[in-house]
């Protein structure tokens, strides 16, 4: 419960469109794509993938209709990653046969992308953008408490002569 009497639900989605840029690069005589995370956005109610092309040759995908889904269950591992030196957001990709590669799933649990990286997974991490983070932060408030740390109990000179 938040301090308004109303239960935060238990699972809150962010639809959102991510933007994978692919360039071709030189290596040992042949070209090969090179892939980098361009931006993630908020999705605006679109959904299927639009290509568009550079002037440099690179060509973008913005792939709509992606959700970054907050579950209460995985408040604590969200926390974590908010209180991190530079909170991120992990995209996992898989190999696409019409474009290369195609986001399979957005995520802020850093170890879910460690999972993920191991059945290798191509992975992207960015900063947290700061409309989202101010979400999450309130996400997180209302479904988890740190708790408190606990110190290493000294014992007392006494105490440890009577157990000997």
């Amino acid at each position: 419960m938040t301090g308004t009497g109303v239960t935060p639900p238990e699972q809150t989605d962010w639809p959102l469109t991510v933007v994978i840029r692919r360039t071709m690069r030189e290596s040992k005589g042949w070209r090969v794509p090179a892939w980098s995370l361009a931006a993630i956005e908020p999705a605006q109610g679109r959904s299927g993938m639009e290509a568009s092309r550079h002037e440099d040759g690179a060509r973008d995908f913005a792939w709509h209709g992606l959700t970054l889904r907050l579950r209460r269950s995985d408040a604590e591992t969200y926390w974590f990653n908010l209180t991190s030196q530079q909170p991120s957001l992990f995209v996992i990709c898989r190999e696409d046969p019409q474009y290369g590669l195609m986001p399979a799933m957005v995520t802020l649990d850093q170890d879910e992308s460690a999972r993920q990286q191991e059945s290798e997974a191509e992975i992207f991490s960015t900063s947290l953008p700061e409309w989202l983070a101010v979400e999450v932060e309130r996400f997180v408030l209302a479904h988890y408490r740190p708790s408190p740390r606990k110190g290493k109990r000294r014992r007392k000179p006494q105490e440890q002569s009577h157990d000997q």
